[in-house]
């Protein structure tokens, strides 16, 4: 009896052995790939970025030009500025007005019905 247990140990002890060398390698496999498909993606970011950083500078410069013209045209033309101004906040209020009237809320029922 004493022999079956301690075979019973040794073959216990020896895939437990196995078990624990076997995650060793999963984990070092598994180790590997993610350092690698870490380096695949921060390698196409690299060249996302690349690639869009040019066209980026260039549509902040174009936005900031545009920004400048519109500023000194209004600077050039405050009656026209206003106007213009004031006929979109009209068309604005106008355009509120009859949504809010296409809606009607519900009828309020007395308490006394």
């Amino acid at each position: 009896m004493a022999a079956n247990t301690d075979d019973v140990k040794a073959a216990v002890s020896k895939d437990i052995t196995a078990l624990q060398q076997e995650v060793a390698r999963l984990q070092k496999m598994i180790s590997a790939q993610g350092a690698e498909a870490y380096y695949e993606v921060r390698d196409r970011a690299g060249k996302a970025y690349e690639d869009i950083a040019p066209r980026a500078k260039t549509a902040v410069a174009q936005i900031k030009a545009e920004g400048v013209a519109a500023a000194d045209a209004a600077r050039e033309h405050p009656a026209a500025t206003t106007t213009a101004l004031a006929l979109v906040g009209a068309l604005g209020f106008i355009a509120g007005y009859l949504l809010s009237g296409t809606q009607s809320a519900p009828q309020r029922q007395q308490w006394w019905r």
